[in-house]
């Protein structure tokens, strides 16, 4: 027959269980302070975004880069970042009318074109017109921006030069970005089909609270990569993964909006007496996997039934061993800049120049401008 718990055994057990509980409290408490200070110190240690140095807001295209800037350690001792009075990132000026021997080109796109952790000597624009002694070449590249603002800003800024080509490179996230009216908390425009016309909306671009304060956007980061907002995230359902079905919508929306906008560039080029090239430039994720197969095939056929030449590069970096190929892409930790990483390297801008180069000749039409035949 079992005794009966005394008394003072059941107390002593409370007092076990109350000190083990209160551990436990303490232990959380502890965590979540611990949690708070990381989060924060991580917020407000990482290094502002780069474009914050160099651009302001557009009412029409979300940011854009400051006129006649020079930062001389922009990415690194002597890595250079210089724009024009156009806000292009050029060393110089450009005349409106092209100089008599000249072929200009004008290369839009996104950070890839802009050369982000390169100097302005090392992007693949400057690059390639270093491949012919009569070539000069109009950096319009940005970054962050989707091929919206990409076509957008050719569209409102370029009006006053001249030029025999315009390379409109894209890659995979710029397509992406185009089905949002925001990136990493700047608002941007929306380009959409209407009545069978392209229209832009979300204009003027309306000014986020946390782009006016960056210590604010810092507090935001904070936040959001707390534990206890993360597990709430996860419970609400807020990280799920979209259904592909919704992904498969907004990529036949965007595929909508970009032969119109395809069709516009070409016109464009034409009354201005150019030639439009699209050039397709891969990044380090797609190496192994074709994510972006889709796209490429879009623009392929789009290209194929339009007379356009197209420059895919994705198969001449998947052609690489990967030992090279990760010579051709900024390693992590290299620059001291959220997002550096995965961008083209001087080798990178090099082989992407000249693989550029090299197909801007074969076609006889682009041949023809470049004063090559």
């Amino acid at each position: 027959m079992t005794d009966p718990v005394s008394p003072a055994r059941r107390s002593a057990a409370l007092v076990i269980f109350y000190n083990i509980a209160a551990t436990l409290v303490l232990l959380l408490v502890l965590e979540g302070i611990a949690s708070v200070y990381y989060a924060f110190r991580g917020a407000f240690a990482t290094p502002p975004v780069a474009e914050s140095l160099y651009t302001e807001y557009d009412r029409d295209l979300g940011w854009v880069s400051l006129p006649n800037v020079y930062l001389p350690n922009m990415y690194g001792p002597g890595k250079y970042l210089r724009t024009n009075s156009l806000r292009f990132r050029n060393n110089a000026n450009f005349a409106p009318i092209v100089p008599a021997g000249k072929a200009r080109i004008i290369c839009s796109g996104d950070s890839f074109t802009f050369g982000f952790g390169m100097d302005n000597d090392h992007t693949w624009p400057q690059l390639l017109a270093t491949r012919a002694p009569n070539l000069e070449t109009v950096n319009m590249g940005q970054g962050g921006y989707g091929a919206d603002q990409a076509y957008l800003w050719y569209k409102r800024d370029a009006a006053p030069l001249n030029h025999d080509i315009q390379i409109f490179a894209i890659i995979l996230p710029d397509l992406y970005r185009m089905q949002h009216p925001m990136f990493n908390g700047y608002g941007k425009p929306v380009l959409a089909v209407e009545n069978d016309r392209l229209v832009t909306s979300n204009v003027p671009v309306p000014r986020s609270l946390t782009v006016r304060s960056p210590k604010l956007l810092r507090v935001q980061n904070a936040v959001l990569n707390l534990n206890i907002t993360r597990l709430l995230r996860r419970m609400l359902g807020l990280d799920m993964v979209e259904v592909t079905e919704n992904q498969k919508d907004r990529n036949r929306a965007t595929a909508e909006v970009l032969v119109p906008m395809l069709d516009d560039l070409r016109e464009t080029n034409r009354s201005r007496n150019s030639v439009l090239v699209l050039a397709y430039l891969p990044t380090r994720e797609e190496y192994g996997a074709d994510s972006g197969a889709s796209w490429r095939k879009f623009l392929t056929v789009y290209a194929q039934q339009h007379g356009v030449l197209f420059i895919d590069l994705a198969d001449d970096f998947r052609r690489l061993p990967p030992g090279e190929l990760d010579k051709l892409f900024i390693a992590t930790g290299t620059i001291n800049f959220p997002g550096a990483a995965g961008h083209y390297t001087e080798a990178g801008n090099a082989f992407v120049a000249d693989l550029i180069y090299r197909q801007l000749l074969a076609n006889p039409e682009t041949a023809a401008k470049l004063h090559t035949r």
